[in-house]
Order: structure tokens, then sequence, then C-alpha cells
């Protein structure tokens, strides 16, 4: 293992730290290349056989330091979310009318959310670990400009299967934000506070995005317009936001940002080049390296596995709500498609409420972190929100179960799904900030495979839930539901008392401590 020592003797490029690493191995080259691997954020001089330079610097920020740019950063992100959440479920609304149009069963049209959510099983695999490959603005902007051309594709689809493909094809390109925003977050708010604050302000767009699809989806399908309009307003929708990104989104991911500052140092005649640039670029490595880093995150991981598995239940039982609520409301009550899919909103609120309450806490902590000598460690600063409010997930789905009744108001229904709104919120706040702090410039794979198991389950829940609520009911379907939500409750509890250990017994958090990242 090389030695880094302070040399005097530099090359006086501006702003770049250089250091003299110790070598002692036969093959600098190679010794060099297995050190920088490492760390990508570094300069480094080409090596000869005497001396191998390391100019050890934390690079140019990712993003400038004005913080009005971050928001705008942010309010980008979240606008890409809110396309990609409210394309998931807006078929939910429009399903009676595409059934009418071509002539289809229910489990057909069911498939079109089904589907879609196999491509956000699919996509995260590919985007979140290709953005820490070749920087989040190219994918971003790559996968969304496919999202928009799938849409059009979906107004215009002439027969049931056709649509059906293009929605999966919808979904594969509209998971990509999902996956790589909480890189870019960890790229650009490195204050944890702002960060936690920014995950915040999208996790609850997260559901809000879900909610309006059946909502808006319901009037539309019903009116005049019919239900292609439903995808032309998607499509309409993604090609603003696209053109929008493309202007203001930077591209942040520092490797990258390192890459670009080698290049044009080179051009000014230094001898550098940016480590990224001696990683090995051929598929081999790309898929052993990058491709692969997922999957060994949430094998390996302990702290990605469990919140894979609970947030993923969770989020499954928010599509399969999509399937229940029909149920509930226009079938069982008799209202119409746009109205019961109103009852949806006071999830919304629920989400709102929650993420008021992480951003309450946050000030909270952020005076503790001004007291002289005070430590932090990462649970205290994301959890105990998450391990009140985990509750409220249970509590909101009892409630659901036995309110369902005709001769009980709807409206006291409806409060059911402001305690559902309050943990499922939650969960994603507290978990995905946490997962950020825990994993850094790596969140993109950590939130990558988050993606995927909580679409693997968000697609098969819908599939066989008309058929459970039609054979054990609405009370006891949604009883079940609330009794595994029960047993899952104590894991923010776990994680708040045992995630210190976690972590240091952790590859990843354990080699980021290493490089003081």
């Amino acid at each position: 293992m090389p030695v880094a020592v302070h040399d005097p003797v530099t090359d006086e490029i501006p702003g770049i730290e250089v250091e003299l690493v110790a070598e002692s191995a036969a093959d600098p080259q190679l010794l060099l290349h297995r050190y920088m691997s490492r760390e990508k954020n570094f300069l480094v001089k080409v090596p000869t056989p005497q001396r191998v330079y390391t100019m050890a610097s934390k690079g140019p920020p990712a993003v400038s330091e004005n913080t009005q740019r971050k928001y705008v950063i942010t309010i980008v992100l979240i606008t890409l979310l809110l396309n990609s959440t409210f394309a998931s479920s807006v078929t939910s609304g429009a399903s009676k009318a595409i059934r009418a149009h071509f002539g289809s069963s229910t489990i057909v049209t069911t498939l079109l959310i089904s589907l879609f959510m196999v491509g956000f099983v699919i996509g995260p695999l590919f985007w979140a670990p290709m953005s820490e490959h070749v920087g989040r603005k190219y994918i971003l902007l790559s996968s969304f400009t496919l999202y928009f051309i799938f849409s059009i594709a979906c107004a215009l689809a002439p027969s049931i299967g056709s649509l059906i493909a293009f929605r999966f094809l919808q979904g594969l390109s509209a998971t990509c934000p999902i996956a790589v925003s909480g890189g870019v977050f960890a790229d650009i708010y490195s204050d944890p506070i702002k960060r936690g604050r920014a995950v915040a302000l999208f996790c609850g767009s997260t559901i809000m995005g879900s909610l309006s699809g059946p909502f808006i989806a319901g009037y539309i399908s019903t009116s005049y317009l019919g239900w292609r309009w439903v995808f032309w307003l998607t499509a309409i929708f993604a090609g603003v936001t696209l053109m929008c990104t493309s202007l203001v989104l930077p591209e942040t991911f520092r490797p990258i940002l390192m890459m670009r500052r080698a290049q044009k140092l080179r051009k000014e005649g230094y001898n550098v080049v940016a480590a990224y640039e001696l990683e090995a670029k051929d598929l081999k490595g790309v898929v052993l390296h990058v491709l692969m880093r997922p999957l060994r995150m949430l094998f390996k991981e302990i702290i990605v596995a469990a919140i894979c598995l609970y947030v993923g239940f969770t989020y499954g039982l928010l599509y399969m709500f999509f399937q229940a609520y029909p149920v509930i409301f226009q079938q069982e009550r008799g209202m119409s498609p746009g109205k019961g899919s109103l009852m949806l909103l006071p999830i919304g609120l629920g989400a709102v409420l929650t993420t008021v309450a992480h951003y309450m806490y946050d000030i909270r902590i952020q005076r503790l972190k001004a007291i002289p000598g005070k430590v932090v460690s990462m649970e205290l600063e994301r959890l105990p929100v998450t391990i009140v409010t985990a509750w409220f997930l249970p509590i909101g789905l009892f409630w659901l179960a036995w309110t369902s009744y005709n001769r009980i108001p709807f409206a006291i229904t409806m409060i059911g799904g402001v305690f559902f709104g309050l943990g499922f919120t939650s969960l994603f706040i507290g978990f995905l900030n946490y997962a950020t702090d825990c994993y850094k410039i790596y969140a993109a794979s950590a939130h990558g495979i988050m993606s995927v198991t909580r679409s693997i389950i968000a697609a098969s829940l819908p599939l066989f839930a008309p058929a459970m609520y039609d054979r054990l009911g609405v009370h006891w379907a949604t009883t079940l539901w609330a009794f595994i939500s029960l047993a899952m409750a104590p894991i923010p509890i776990l994680f708040f008392k045992y995630g210190h250990i976690l972590r240091k017994r952790s590859a990843f958090t354990s080699s980021l401590a290493t490089q003081n990242l």
C-alpha cells in the first residue's frame, strides 16, 4: 500500500495540492492504477519509474456554491419525478374507458400498470450505475427523451397489445429520475441538513404524482376528450420538462468534472490525467464493476436489503390501492371514476404533513449540531421521525379495513388515507436520506436497487389484488396487509440501535470512510 507524504516540489498547477507517493513496487503504473481506483476525485501526474505524483484535490465544486442554482436543480429533479410517478398510475383512472374501447378484460388492463412497473424493475439496474460511469446529465436526458417518445407512442397505440408494449418501454425509461436523483443530491449538497430537506421534498412529490394520475385520468377519460388524451397530456408534460431540463441541468458527478478539468489542463500544457481516465472502459469492466454494483449492494449490504424489503412492501401497497379503492368507493358506493379517484387525496395530505414533520426535525438537529462538541450520528439525524410515523402505516390500513362499510360515511373511511400517507412518505424520506448519507457517491446505485425491488413488488401486487379482494373481501384482505406492516414497523428502531455497527461492517461505507468521502 503506498504511503502519501507531503512534497514541496509542485508543478504549480493552481488549486491543486501535490503529494509524493513513496513507491516500492516494480510497476509504478500498476500500483498507481490500484491506488487511484479507490478514489476518483484526483488528478494525477503521468508517472515515471522514479516518482509517482498524486495531485490530491477535492476538485471543482460539482455545482456552484450559488444556493439558488441548487434549488433550481432540485426543482428540475422533482419535476422529472412527477412525470414518472404520474405516468405510473395514470392508467388506473382510464382503465374503464380503455377496456370499453378495445373490448379487453380487467386483467389485461391491469397489465398497463404492472408492465410499466416491470420497466421500473429493469431500468434502475442500468440507469443508476451508468450515471456513476458516464455522468448524471447524459443519462437523465437520454432516458427522458425515450420516455417522451414512448408517451407519444402510447397515445397513438392502435391495439391493446401495442399499448401494453409501449407502457413497458415507457416505464423502462421513466424510472431514471427515481434511480439517479439520489446521486445528484449527494453531488450538490455537502450539508446533510440541506440534502435531507431536498430529499424530503423529493419523496413527498413521489406520492403526489402517483395520486394525481388516477384523479386526472378519471375525468379526462370520461369526457369528450377520451382516454388517448390522458397519454397526450403525459407527452406534453414530458416534452416541456425535457426542454427545461436540457437548458438548466448541469453535470454534477465529480469524477466526470475532474476528467474535464484534466483535459483542459492538458491543453494548457500540464502533464496530468484524471484518475477516472485510468479506469478500465472495456465492456467486461463496465459490467463487472459498474452494472453489478447495485446487485452487490443488495446481497452484501444489510442496510440496503432491509430498506428494499420494507420500502418495497409499502410501495406495493400504494399501487395495490389503485386497484382496491375502485372496489371500495366505485363498486361498493357507486362513485364515478373521477370522484372515486378523489378518495386517494387524503394520502397526499398525509405526505404533506410528514414532509413538514421531517423539515421541523431537521431544524432541531441543526440546533444540536451548533452546540460545541456535540456529535450527531446518522441514525439520530435521519431516523427518529420515521420510528414514530412507521406505526401510522398499519393504523391507516386497519382504519381503511374496518370503516369501509357502506353504512359508514365515506369521509370517515378517507381518514385512513391520511395515516397511510404519513407512514408511507416518512419511510421514503427517512430511509432514502439514511442510504444517501451512508453510501454518498454510490447513493445512485443504492437508490437504484431500492427502486428495482419496490417496483417488483409494485408490479406484482396489482395483479392479484382484485382476486384477493373478491375472495377475502375488503375488510380481511386489507387487514392482512395491516398485520404484515405491523410486523415490519420495528425495522427503523433496529436501524437506530444497530445502524452504526452495520455501517462499520459494510465494505462500501468503510471504503468511503477510509477515503474521507
